[in-house]
């Protein structure tokens, strides 16, 4: 078994455990005839299958608390830290209440009893989380929408993952999506699974109290297509064909 350090969640410091290790070389040993390399790349063709709806914006409607809520992000890299640092006035600029903008430029975002990179909680969840408009989000998210820059470098890397995973194996990295397979080593675990609509159309169809145009059946989708410009940018020369696969594969699975 390679050591626990060959395994690591690409875009963030916080470790794996040995556990998690543990299982995501099981599950590759598994799964290694199906997996496909691309480039340092070694993709999850069925997991990339796996459907959800991210119908974000309307998480708080159908659920008691989103997943931004009751917890702390994972930490950025060190590349991150300074570029989030830089936009800190101007996301700031945009909370609604004076109170909170004063709080954030007087006590900075990061958590200083924790490692680099951390972000502070504040009410108990993650600084970022906050109200725009009546809507409850990620405050950079709205902020580079609004102001018509790009997320990607603005936003803590794990944040823009979701349901997708990167995960370092020493052999290449491991480009899958959280479902009960791999949730035993997902950064993600199992509580989308189990709690939240947005990865479960069978709880969805069956939570008849909810408004038919929230998490829409109709508007589950593979894996992979949630998050296309992140694996185009990252998978280079072999997006066009490791697309083409997912796309058939899904068609023939339908």
């Amino acid at each position: 078994m390679k050591t626990k350090r060959a395994f690591r969640y690409v875009g963030t410091p916080d470790p794996m455990s040995d556990k998690e290790a543990y299982h995501c070389e099981k599950y590759i040993k598994k799964n290694k005839h199906s997996l496909v390399r691309a480039g340092q790349y070694l993709v999850d063709v069925t997991a990339l299958q796996a459907l959800f709806h991210l119908d974000c914006w309307n998480c708080r409607t159908v659920h008691r608390e989103t997943c931004c809520e009751g917890g702390q992000p994972y930490a950025v890299e060190e590349w991150q830290i300074p570029i989030m640092e830089g936009e800190i006035p101007s996301i700031s600029a945009g909370l609604q209440d004076e109170s909170e903008r004063n709080h954030w430029l007087a006590h900075g975002v990061w958590d200083r009893n924790e490692p680099p990179g951390t972000i502070r909680m504040r009410h108990g969840n993650c600084l970022f989380y906050q109200e725009n408009n009546g809507r409850y989000g990620c405050a950079i998210h709205a902020y580079a929408e609004q102001a018509g820059r790009e997320v990607e470098p603005l936003k803590p890397f794990s944040c823009q993952l979701y349901p997708i995973d990167l995960i370092e194996t020493g052999e290449g990295i491991l480009l899958t999506a959280v479902t009960i397979e791999t949730s035993s080593f997902s950064r993600w675990g199992t509580d989308y699974l189990e709690q939240f609509y947005c990865a479960s159309p069978a709880r969805r169809k069956l939570a008849t109290h909810i408004d038919d145009k929230l998490f829409a059946l109709d508007g589950y989708r593979p894996a992979y297509e949630w998050n296309l410009p992140l694996l185009r940018y990252i998978l280079q020369e072999h997006a066009e064909r490791i697309e083409g696969m997912l796309a058939s594969s899904y068609q023939l699975e339908r």
